[in-house]
């Protein structure tokens, strides 16, 4: 199991990372915290501070999956940000808003059922990076951690490989 929470954790702490990455440009905050307006019962002068309060959950579960102690604390954050994320894509999708994903910092278009898919996905990884975390459990990082973050970085790339094999 040791291999398997590894895994889990660096694929989970990747996509928040670039997530985070890309949104705290000032350019790309603000471009983010505007993305929120069609959003329904987030009111203007609420978009910026939800906006920062987003990419600061996304570097405290960061820092939370690799700090000995807390690494159950930090699949717990990322799997309710991921849920929370999820569900809004959803109900706005399902309610007829023209939100566009800009999950990673750049504006990846609107959202679309892949993105919904993909967050599905995720929480589907910190769910099990939880029930396979263990205080006691030790193994060799190196292809684990490896494996994950590839498989993390290419999350981040999934509006380009849905569009590759669209074609």
């Amino acid at each position: 199991m040791p291999y398997l929470e590894l895994g889990c954790r660096a694929l989970l702490t990747t996509v928040l990372a670039v997530a985070l990455a890309g949104k705290i440009r000032p350019a790309a905050f603000t471009a983010f915290a505007a993305s929120l307006a069609p959003i329904r019962g987030i009111p203007a002068p609420a978009r910026r501070p939800l906006a920062s309060a987003i990419v600061l959950a996304e570097a405290t579960a960061v820092v939370l999956l690799w700090t000995p102690g807390t690494v159950r604390a930090g699949y717990l954050l990322g799997a309710l940000l991921l849920t929370v994320f999820t569900a809004t894509l959803a109900v706005s999708r399902w309610q007829g808003a023209a939100v566009r994903c800009r999950c990673f910092g750049y504006d990846a278009g609107p959202v679309r059922s892949s993105h919904i898919i993909r967050n599905l996905g995720l929480v589907a990884v910190a769910v099990t990076g939880l029930v396979s975390a263990s205080p006691a459990a030790t193994a060799e990082p190196l292809l684990p951690v490896a494996a994950g973050a590839l498989a993390g970085l290419l999350v981040t790339r999934w509006d380009d490989m849905a569009f590759a094999l669209s074609k």
